[in-house]
């Protein structure tokens, strides 16, 4: 199985927003909301723009600062050191001439405390226009268009809901993974069986794979994995072995 990035439908949706964001929106309104359910390609897709823009990628975690992200922010700009006015003195200037896009990945952990730490990347970014990204759960994504958030809210310009892959994404995922080919029957299977989630189709893509070899096949039809359980959820696949386990004794 390959492993480069697969452009899929939540990619080129992301890139149409992005682009009408960074043509369109005011300086003080460069910041996109990326929500999604576990296994829709977020965190990917966000490495893969992050990668390709040389943004500074920011991993939320619970208990964050603003000193923390000002010491992050120093560290990915290359920014000399000195008293906490210099440092961010430093960082403007750097912002100023890279204009760097920033992605907040798990951005509800920054909404604590009247969401200062986002509100302090916020002011980072719109001085010269870069755009900040929030990536969340779709659980958290009401977070942040509340009331008493609204110095972060009205500056959203753009929500981009990452959907499950889809029966074309699920085609072209395995015409450019899969180290052999299939017909849309099985991608319709694994489609099905995976409910759509990426890490599930990585899954399915190297269950097919074994298939082929056993058969001595290069290409596979539905007729040749009939029954066969292409994926499972990990945690499903746990408790089934549990189960049995229990079964047994």
């Amino acid at each position: 199985m390959k492993s480069h990035f697969v452009k899929t439908s939540n990619y080129q949706r992301f890139l149409e927003f992005l682009a009408a964001v960074e043509g369109q929106a005011p300086k003080e309104g460069r910041i996109i909301n990326v929500n999604g359910e576990p296994g829709s390609g977020k965190s990917r897709t966000m490495d893969h723009v992050g990668a390709d823009r040389n943004a500074i990628y920011i991993n939320g975690m619970p208990g964050m600062t603003v000193g923390y992200l000002r010491d992050l922010l120093a560290y990915e700009l290359g920014c000399p050191g000195g008293t906490r006015l210099q440092q961010q003195q430093a960082i403007n200037r750097a912002f100023s001439e890279r204009v760097p896009m920033v992605i907040f990945d798990e951005a509800q952990h920054g909404l604590h405390k009247k969401a200062e730490c986002i509100e302090f990347l916020r002011c980072t970014c719109e001085q010269v226009g870069s755009v900040l990204v929030l990536v969340c759960h779709t659980s958290e994504k009401h977070r942040f268009g509340e009331h008493k958030l609204a110095h972060i809210s009205t500056r959203i310009s753009a929500v981009v809901e990452f959907k499950q892959a889809n029966l074309a994404d699920t085609v072209l995922y395995f015409n450019e993974l899969c180290d052999i080919t299939v017909d849309s029957a099985v991608a319709q299977l694994a489609l099905t069986q995976s409910k759509g989630r990426y890490r599930l189709l990585a899954n399915a893509c190297r269950t097919l794979e074994d298939i082929a070899q056993s058969l001595g096949k290069s290409a596979l039809t539905i007729d040749d994995v009939k029954g066969v359980l292409l994926c499972e959820d990990a945690m499903k696949a746990l408790r089934n072995k549990v189960s049995s386990h229990k079964a047994g004794q």
